[in-house]
């Protein structure tokens, strides 16, 4: 707890973390994020407490799945209109596709959220980041306890980086991707 203690001070006071109005609250971003396998930095920058509840933002759960050896996901769309990744689960030493998610330009729409302004700018950021969080709610729940996933906050992570680090793990099952 001590430690904990120390590093939200110092998170707080570096004013770096504008969502941080106090230590104790960096104090719960430091420790939600320790008990998903995070530091306290990725902890700080990568989830944030909305109305109560832990959210884990889509850099840190391509993360979860990326380091985990029992799951995976493949990007199968990605573009201006939406995104569609496939998930898998390692079972009897081999890769079994659990089922897809997609989020498309249209979806963002009937939610309300296709003004916003990163939608505008991000559109395939914020289509990838909605389907993986959909897709880990679904598909990987186990990886995230019990924090949500979320994608409209900070997602400001680089999609073509992201997917170039999950490309060597691109699994094919039955023919399909």
């Amino acid at each position: 707890l001590r430690e904990i203690q120390q590093w939200g001070d110092v998170f707080h006071q570096s004013g770096m973390f504008q969502d941080v109005k106090s230590a104790a609250a960096a104090m719960v971003k430091i420790k939600a994020g320790e008990e998903l396998g995070f530091g306290p930095f990725a902890s700080m920058a990568g989830i944030d407490i909305i109305k109560g509840k832990v959210s884990v933002g889509s850099g840190l759960q391509a993360s979860l799945i990326k380091d985990s050896p029992r799951y995976r996901y493949a990007v199968k769309r990605l573009d201006a209109e939406g995104c569609t990744l496939a998930f898998f689960e390692k079972l009897d030493g081999g890769w079994t596709l659990l089922g897809e998610s997609s989020f498309t330009k249209s979806d963002a729409t009937a939610a309300g959220l296709a003004a916003g302004e990163n939608y505008k700018k991000y559109g395939r950021n914020m289509y990838f980041a909605r389907a993986l969080t959909n897709g880990m709610r679904w598909y990987t729940p186990d990886l995230l306890r019990s924090c949500g996933g979320q994608s409209e906050t900070h997602d400001d992570f680089d999609v073509d980086e992201t997917i170039a680090e999950t490309q060597t793990d691109t699994i094919i099952v039955n023919g399909d991707v």
